[in-house]
C-alpha cells in the first residue's frame, strides 16, 4: 500500500511516539509510507526511517506560517484555516496514497476537510478521551459532522468507541501498545533512588498540580523521597511555584523532554499517572513493561483497561487525597510495591507492539482495497521525490 500518515508534529508524548513507530514499522513491512506534519522536525523529534518520505508544512494549528503574527480578526483566522486546508490537500494529493491515516482530533478534522469529495479512504484515530477532550464549540460541531465522512474511526478503548458511535457507524477499537524492552529496571538501584517519576505535557489535563500536592502530603515523614516530572508545557512556572510553596522545591525536578525516556523511567522507584483524563497512556504501559511499580488515578478512559488493581499496578480514585494515600502506601509497603512491578511486566502479553501494528495494517488494507476500483484511484500519478 501507499500510505500517507498525518499528525501535527513528531515532538511530544504518546501519540507522537505511536505514530512514529507505526510509520517506521509499516515501511519496514514493505509499504510505501509518507509522513506529513505541520511542524518541522527539531532536536526533540522522534527518529524516522530514511525511506519514509517526510513532508513538514511549517504551519501552526491556526494555519499561519512560523514567521507570521497571530491573526487579528475572525476573517483572518478563517483565511488561515482555508490556507492550511488547501496546503494539506495539495501535499496529500501529490503523494497519491491508497489510504490516509491521521492521528489526533484537530489533525483528523483538517485531513477530512482537505479530502472532502476526493474519493480517498481515510482512517482517523482519536488519541485521547473524546468525551473529555473538548475542541471548542465550533470544532466539536465539526467533529460530529466530519467523522461521518471517515472510512474508519479508531478509538483506544470501548468507552471511547461508545462515545464516537454517535458520529460514525464505522468505529473500531485498537488500543495503544508497547515494544518489549531490551532491558528492565534494576530494582535494587531504583529502590535506593527513592524517586517518584511522572511524564507528559505540562498541561492541566495531566494533573501534575495534584500530583505535586499528593507527593508533598504522602512524603511528610519521608523527606528523602523526590519527585521528577519529565516533559514540558505552559504550566512549568506554575508547577515550580507550587512546589516552592509546599516546601518540596529541593526534592522536585523538571528536566524537560528527554529522549529516550525509557532509561529514566527504569530508574524510578515508583511511576505515577495523575491525569484527569487519558486516551490509552503509553507511558503507563512503558513503565509497567520495565518492571517499575506503577500507580494511577482511575481517570476517564485508559488506566482501568490496563491495570489489574493490586496485581500489576495500583489504581486509586480520581482525586488528590486518594492519590496521596496510594503513594504513601507504596512507599511504606515495599514488598507489595515490588510485586506490582514484577507482574507489571506481563503487560506486554496483552498490549504487544506487533499485535497493534498487525491490526492497523489489516484495517488499512481492508479500507484501501474497498476503494481500489474507485475512479479517484484509476489514474494516480507517481508522487514527487519530496515536498
Amino acid at each position: 500500500m501507499k500510505i500517507t500518515c498525518c499528525i501535527h508534529s513528531l515532538s511530544g508524548g504518546g501519540a507522537e511516539r505511536v505514530m512514529a513507530g507505526l510509520a517506521n514499522d509499516l515501511f519496514c513491512r514493505g509499504h510505501d509510507v509518507s509522513l506529513v506534519t505541520y511542524f518541522a522536525d527539531d532536536a526533540r523529534s522522534l527518529s524516522i526511517e530514511p525511506g519514509v518520505l517526510r513532508a513538514c508544512l511549517n504551519l501552526d494549528v491556526t494555519g499561519q506560517t512560523e514567521n507570521r503574527t497571530s491573526p487579528r480578526s475572525g476573517i483572518d483566522r478563517i483565511r488561515q484555516i482555508r490556507s492550511r486546508i488547501t496546503t494539506l490537500a495539495k501535499v496529500i494529493e501529490r503523494q497519491s496514497p491508497d489510504v490516509v491515516l491521521s492521528f489526533c482530533d484537530r489533525m483528523n478534522l483538517d485531513v477530512l476537510l482537505a479530502l472532502r469529495g476526493r474519493g480517498l479512504p481515510v482512517m482517523v484515530c482519536e488519541r485521547s478521551d473524546p468525551a473529555s477532550q473538548g475542541l471548542g464549540l465550533v470544532w466539536n460541531w465539526m467533529r460530529s459532522r466530519l467523522y461521518r465522512q471517515a472510512t474508519t474511526v479508531v478509538a483506544l478503548t470501548p468507552t471511547a468507541k461508545d462515545y464516537l458511535r454517535r458520529f460514525s457507524n464505522h468505529v473500531i477499537v485498537i488500543p495503544s501498545a508497547i515494544k518489549t524492552p531490551t532491558s528492565y529496571s534494576n530494582r535494587e538501584i531504583a529502590c535506593a533512588n527513592r524517586t517518584i517519576v511522572a511524564a507528559g505535557r505540562l498541561e492541566s489535563e495531566k494533573g501534575f498540580d495534584r500530583l505535586i500536592a499528593a507527593f508533598a502530603r504522602a512524603t511528610q515523614g519521608h523527606p528523602d523521597w523526590k519527585l521528577v516530572l519529565y516533559g514540558d508545557g505552559s504550566l512549568r512556572r506554575q508547577l515550580q511555584r507550587q512546589a516552592t510553596e509546599l516546601g518540596i522545591n529541593d526534592r522536585f525536578e523538571m528536566p524537560g523532554w528527554v529522549r529516550p525516556l525509557q532509561p529514566h523511567l527504569a530508574e524510578a522507584t515508583i511511576f505515577c499517572l495523575s491525569s484527569h483524563y487519558e486516551g490509552f497512556p503509553s507511558v503507563l504501559l512503558e513503565s509497567m513493561s520495565l518492571g517499575v511499580p506503577s500507580i494511577s488515578v482511575d481517570c476517564e478512559s485508559g488506566p482501568r483497561e490496563i491495570i489489574d488493581h493490586g496485581r500489576n499496578a495500583w489504581l486509586v480514585e480520581n482525586e488528590t487525597p486518594a492519590l496521596a494515600a496510594g503513594i504513601r502506601y507504596l512507599i511504606d509497603h515495599a514488598e507489595t510495591r515490588e510485586s506490582l512491578g514484577h507482574h507489571g511486566r506481563e503487560i506486554i502479553e496483552r498490549f504487544g507492539w506487533d499485535k497493534m501494528v498487525d491490526r492497523y495494517e489489516t484495517a488499512l488494507a481492508r479500507i484501501s482495497s474497498s476503494t481500489a476500483d474507485a475512479p479517484s484511484g484509476a489514474n494516480r500519478t507517481e508522487r514527487p521525490p519530496g515536498v
